[in-house]
C-alpha cells in the first residue's frame, strides 16, 4: 500500500495478521536526525494515553509497536513492526461471510476475497503510517510548527469543557454501549499552529485537498471540514468572514472561520480541521448479511477483539497524516 504526497512516499506492506508490516520512506532530507526515543512514545499514544477513557474504549488485541529500524541513512529509511497478538481464528467462520459497515464488501468485489482482520483494509496498519508520520511531526517541531489533535465528540457527547459530573456520566456511557456489544464513533479536531502563510495554491493545488485526501485514507474516517465547516453553511457571510487587521506590520484576522486556509493557500493562522470517524463497524449485535460463497442472506455476530471507540487511539493517526501533509508540502514549494 503506497501513500504518495507531492515529494514524499511512504510504502506499507504486510496486513493486519501477517507476521510483521515493513515499512518504506521516500523523500526526507537525507541528513535528518531521528529522535528515536521520541518517536516510540508517539507510537505508543496508539494504545491510548492510559487513561481510562482509553481503556474503556479500547481493543483487546495488545500490540506493543516496537518499531525495528532496518536503514535510517540514505535516500530510503526503512523500519519494520512485528504484530505479536494476532489471533486469526477470531475470523474463521467469517471468511466468506460480509461484515456490515467493514471493507469486506468492497474488497470481495474488487480482489474475490474477504482477509482476515480486513486485512490491509484494517486500522492495523495505521501503525506504519504513524511511523512516516512521526518523523514529519519531528521535523516539522524543529520548525516551530506544531501538529496537535484532540478529541471534540465521542458518539453525540461533547469532549471539551466537561464537568466533574458530566465526565462519569460519559464514562458510563460508554460502559454500557460496550456491555450492548455495540459502538460509537466520534469527531476528533486537529490544529496545526505556527505554519508560515504562503503555502498551497488554488483549486486542485490546495492545502484543503491533500489534507482531506490523506484524512479520508485513514480507515473509518468519513468526513473533514475545515475552519467553521458545515456549521458555517448555517451561517451569513458577515458572521462567517474573517476580518482583518495589522499586526506588529502582519496581517491577521479577527476569527478564524475559514479555518487559517485562504484560496487553498496558509494564511500564517492556525489551520484548524476536524475528522469524523463512524462506529466502529465490528459488533456484537446480530445483523442481516450474506454469506458470499453460498450467496445466501444470514446474519453475523462479529466476536473477537474490537474498540468500542477507536477516536482516543486515532488522535496521533491524525497527527501523523497532517504532519506528512503539511512537512511535504514545506519540502515541495
Amino acid at each position: 500500500m503506497e501513500y504518495s504526497f507531492r515529494t514524499l512516499k511512504v510504502n506499507i506492506t504486510g496486513e493486519s495478521h501477517s507476521e510483521r508490516m515493513d515499512i518504506s520512506m521516500e523523500g526526507f532530507p537525507q541528513d535528518i536526525v531521528i529522535d528515536r526515543e521520541k518517536l516510540q512514545l508517539f507510537m505508543d499514544r496508539r494504545h491510548g494515553d492510559g487513561s481510562y477513557l482509553a481503556e474503556v474504549c479500547g481493543t483487546g488485541r495488545k500490540e506493543p509497536d516496537l518499531v525495528v529500524w532496518d536503514e535510517t541513512e540514505g535516500p530510503e529509511i526503512r523500519a519494520h513492526i512485528d504484530n505479536r497478538d494476532v489471533r486469526s481464528t477470531d475470523y474463521d467462520k467469517l471468511r466468506t461471510v460480509l461484515r456490515p459497515g467493514h471493507s469486506d464488501l468492497g474488497s470481495y468485489l474488487k480482489y474475490g476475497e474477504i482477509k482476515p482482520g480486513g486485512g490491509a483494509f484494517s486500522g492495523r496498519m495505521t501503525a506504519g503510517i504513524c511511523v512516516a508520520g512521526g518523523i514529519a511531526k519531528q521535523l516539522l517541531e524543529e520548525k516551530g510548527i506544531g501538529v496537535d489533535a484532540y478529541i471534540l465528540s465521542i458518539g453525540a457527547m461533547p469532549c471539551i469543557f466537561m464537568e466533574e459530573d458530566e465526565e462519569e456520566e460519559f464514562l458510563e456511557r460508554i460502559e454500557a454501549v460496550r456491555e450492548e456489544g455495540d459502538s460509537l464513533g466520534g469527531i476528533v479536531g486537529c490544529r496545526i499552529s505556527g505554519y508560515p502563510g504562503g503555502i498551497g495554491g488554488p483549486g486542485m493545488d490546495g492545502i484543503e485537498g491533500d489534507l482531506a485526501r490523506a484524512m479520508l485514507a485513514i480507515p473509518s474516517a468519513k468526513g473533514v471540514e475545515f475552519g467553521s465547516g458545515f456549521e458555517g453553511a448555517y451561517s451569513t457571510g458577515s458572521v462567517n468572514n474573517d476580518e482583518y487587521f495589522i499586526r506588529d506590520g502582519r496581517i491577521v484576522s479577527r476569527s478564524n472561520k475559514q479555518g487559517g486556509i485562504s484560496g487553498g493557500i496558509s494564511t500564517g493562522m492556525d489551520i484548524s480541521l476536524n475528522v469524523a470517524f463512524k462506529p466502529v463497524p465490528s459488533i456484537a449485535c446480530e445483523q442481516r448479511t450474506v454469506d458470499v460463497a453460498l450467496m445466501q442472506e444470514t446474519t453475523v455476530s462479529v466476536g473477537g477483539r474490537h474498540d468500542v471507540c477507536i477516536v482516543p487511539r486515532v488522535l496521533p493517526v491524525v497527527e501523523a497524516m497532517a504532519a506528512l501533509v503539511m512537512y511535504d508540502r514545506l519540502i515541495s514549494e
